[in-house]
């Protein structure tokens, strides 16, 4: 006799999951979005509304109506935090400082520490609390939150926490934070007083950790840092492109990845001393606030803490935990405290990862375990998977691309992944103690970081590996809307293996494409590649290339390279040294041959000349001599800038200075002016240089600084503009561009345009873009 029954766990076991915190949070969340871009008055607005709906739903407690009033309910706090932040924020005398950009005195208090910016080597930012702004007319006091721009090494040396004044130029911020302003620094900083005992602490070990590394070879010394409390500054800018390309990253900001390693590693150590539930929460407690102070108030950094501190009530409590809830709090905590964070990139990128992980990871290694697959294994598969399809709505938002190679690499990285974090980590502490026990410790971390550099590298190094996308909101929600059907169709048993085949399909037939696909078009003259705010210009030569310029950002450059299937650089010109033109020059340089660098004196910038100096080794530096001609194939090039006696007093010498090249290429013209301002047009004017061309690149990124007459001498039918979106210079002017298409010319910039490329086919001109 056989007889079939189900074991049911007793009521006490069964958990519910409670969706309030996390309908609460998402209110707060959108909420605080909605005032931080509409200002006061919406606030007000949506305050008020969610008042009454939470009053209309009282006693209502099942069905959509409770849910409703419990995210408006969210909202209500949402909205009030928000409002009052954004009072404080668009205080009436500040912002008319900002508004005339008056010039004065600063007092601020650093809130993070000065960094290097990735596009700007020459330039470090941060944000900081504007506690007074002295002009000769008015004096404003308060505490608002600012974006702090610099430039000069003094800057690298302040820590966080640090209380600076300086002469200063206060400008509007861009909307949608609580940033109040922006202040550009006008000189180097004066110190008063010493950081509070937090921040010399976070100092104390970040700079000894810098120091034991110097025994690892680069680039592991560059990278041990960055895993261990989120320091990129030592690290190689090619490689922390190559993260960011392959979806490693993560590694590189602490988040709670890195904490849930640390807390876990002490509550182990606690656990085999025996201690008590205090003692190990007291330990646990202890070491997410050291990593906090030491990493910094990063978005993601303060999600997974907060997150940390209610698990670890929770643990004290004795009770089971539960992650749902303890993200919710986590968000509503954060937000609340500090509205400005509802609208970073990070932040979102950093809460979505872990939702994908809670709703998505676990639910898909069921099928995997049941299998016969151990837990461990089917997780390091599935856990890649869901956090990338969580994330990718939000990248295709925000422009940022989708890394095709993201989840097989992370897979392939979670073999040492843990061991290098948790080694990065002891390192720095080791370090903060006894500098030789941390370099013993950067050597260990150094045998798994070789694995990781090497996955980042040829990860990057595989055609297509980083998808570009066109950006925005719409396009955001369409892919989530696309990967929701996918997913919902993957649960239905009988469409599984179908939706799985179509996939896989696509998968595969993406390959060809990615391997073969590609190159420049039929007729190709020009392609301006899309750097950001800078320059970077290909034309054919040959079996080869002519590269002018290179942009801010090796990835970049790489990438359009890649895009038009150069392997080899005939030339590179570099107009001047400039960092917009030249910091990219690594993205030229690696995995491809370059036959001669042309380029002007350096003059006075001279951080741009040593870094090309550094990054071109063996080839060739050859200087540009006007009247000299280089010619490869059917493409032929003149030089006719800078003149033999460079300019000197101008505005700006290292632009007035720039090589101007014109090009022949097949029969058509190309005028690259690099960034000459008045005196340089002047002085190509005055030479009677040959200026008419079908194709101009627009000088100094359509700068205000323009001659009529050049302009109207190069009468141009197509005009290209390289310009990062949302720069803070204001380029391009509009005057220049209306006397381009005054004339008739097909005006296209690289901010609204992308990737811009010009092709002559049968006597028609052929304009193709790439957003």
């Amino acid at each position: 006799m056989s007889a079939e029954f189900t074991i049911r766990p007793a009521p006490s076991e069964v958990v519910r999951r409670d969706w309030r915190l996390p309908l609460v949070a998402a209110g707060v969340w959108a909420a605080a979005l909605a005032v931080l871009y509409g200002g006061t008055v919406v606030g007000l607005a949506t305050t008020t509304i969610c008042i009454v709906l939470v009053a209309l739903r009282l006693g209502n407690e099942h069905g959509a109506a409770a849910a409703a009033a419990t995210v408006a309910f969210g909202a209500m706090l949402g909205a009030g935090v928000t409002t009052a932040h954004v009072a404080a924020r668009d205080h009436p005398g500040l912002a008319a400082l900002a508004s005339a950009e008056a010039h004065g005195n600063a007092e601020l208090v650093l809130h993070t520490v000065p960094k290097q910016s990735t596009r700007r080597p020459d330039m470090v930012t941060a944000t900081a609390r504007l506690r007074s702004f002295e002009t000769d007319d008015v004096t404003v006091e308060g505490n608002w939150q600012v974006l702090l721009v610099a430039s000069g090494g003094e800057w690298l040396e302040v820590d966080a926490g640090q209380r600076v004044t300086v002469p200063a130029v206060v400008r509007e911020a861009e909307p949608g934070r609580l940033t109040a302003a922006v202040v550009s620094a006008r000189g180097p900083p004066a110190l008063e007083g010493e950081p509070a005992l937090q921040h010399r602490f976070a100092a104390h070990v970040r700079d000894r950790l810098a120091e034991a590394v110097e025994a690892v070879p680069q680039p592991e010394a560059g990278l041990i840092p960055a895993l261990a409390v989120g320091d990129t500054s030592l690290m190689d800018p090619e490689l922390a492109a190559d993260f960011r390309t392959t979806g490693l990253v993560h590694l590189v900001v602490v988040s709670g990845y890195h904490l849930s390693l640390m807390v876990g590693a002490v509550l182990a150590v606690a656990v085999a001393c025996r201690a008590g539930p205090r003692v190990r929460v007291l330990a646990g407690a202890v070491a997410a606030v050291a990593i906090v102070v030491v990493a910094g108030p990063q978005p993601s950094v303060l999600r997974a803490a907060v997150m940390a501190g209610v698990t670890l009530v929770a643990l004290a409590a004795g009770r089971p935990r539960a992650a749902m809830p303890a993200l919710a709090t986590a968000v509503l905590l954060v937000v609340l405290v500090d509205p400005d964070m509802a609208a970073q990139a990070g932040f979102a990128l950093s809460v979505a990862a872990c939702v994908g992980l809670l709703l998505l990871a676990f639910r898909w290694a069921r099928p995997l375990e049941h299998r016969g697959w151990p837990q461990g294994v089917a997780l390091a598969v599935t856990i890649p998977l869901a956090t990338q399809v969580a994330v990718t709505p939000l990248l295709v938002g925000l422009g940022s691309g989708v890394s095709l190679v993201s989840v097989p690499v992370n897979l392939l990285a979670a073999l040492v992944a843990a061991p290098v974090v948790v080694l990065s980590v002891g390192a720095a502490a080791a370090a903060a103690v006894w500098v030789p026990a941390g370099e013993f410790g950067a050597h260990l971390a150094a045998l798994p970081a070789r694995w990781l550099i090497w996955l980042a590298r040829t990860g990057a190094d595989v055609p297509g590996a980083l998808l570009p996308v066109p950006g925005g909101v719409w396009w955001g929600l369409g892919s989530a809307v696309v990967l929701a059907l996918v997913i919902g169709l993957l649960q239905v048993r009988r469409l599984r293996r179908a939706v799985l085949a179509v996939l896989l399909a696509a998968g595969l037939g993406s390959v060809p494409a990615c391997l073969f696909g590609g190159g420049a078009p039929s007729g190709w003259v020009v392609t301006m590649c899309d750097v950001g705010q800078g320059d970077a210009l290909v034309l054919p030569a040959g079996d080869a290339a002519v590269v002018v310029d290179v942009g801010p950002d090796p990835a970049l450059i790489d990438a359009c390279l890649d895009a038009l299937g150069v392997d080899r650089v005939a030339l590179l010109v570099l107009s001047h040294f400039h960092i917009d033109h030249t910091a990219g020059i690594g993205g030229v340089m690696e995995g491809r041959e370059v036959d001669a660098i042309l380029a002007p004196p350096p003059g006075e910038a001279r951080y741009g000349f040593e870094l090309v100096e550094e990054r071109a080794g063996a080839v060739p530096l050859l200087e540009a001599v006007p009247g000299e001609v280089f010619a490869f194939g059917e493409t032929r090039l003149e030089v006719l800038g800078p003149p033999a006696d460079p300019l000197s007093g101008t505005r700006s010498d290292p632009n007035n200075n720039s090589v101007a090249v014109r090009a022949e290429v097949a029969g058509t013209s190309v005028l690259l002016s690099g960034d000459v301002e008045l005196e340089g047009q002047r002085a190509l004017l005055d030479r009677a240089a040959a200026l008419d061309v079908d194709v101009l690149k627009v000088p100094h990124h359509g700068s205000s600084f323009q001659v009529r007459e050049f302009l109207e001498a190069s009468n141009p039918a197509v005009a290209l503009v390289g310009v990062g979106a949302g720069n803070e210079y204001g380029h391009p002017d509009p005057g220049p561009l209306g006397i381009l298409e005054a004339r008739g010319a097909l005006v296209f910039r690289t901010d609204e345009d992308g990737r811009i490329t010009v092709s002559q086919n049968g006597g028609r001109f052929e304009v193709r873009t790439e957003a």
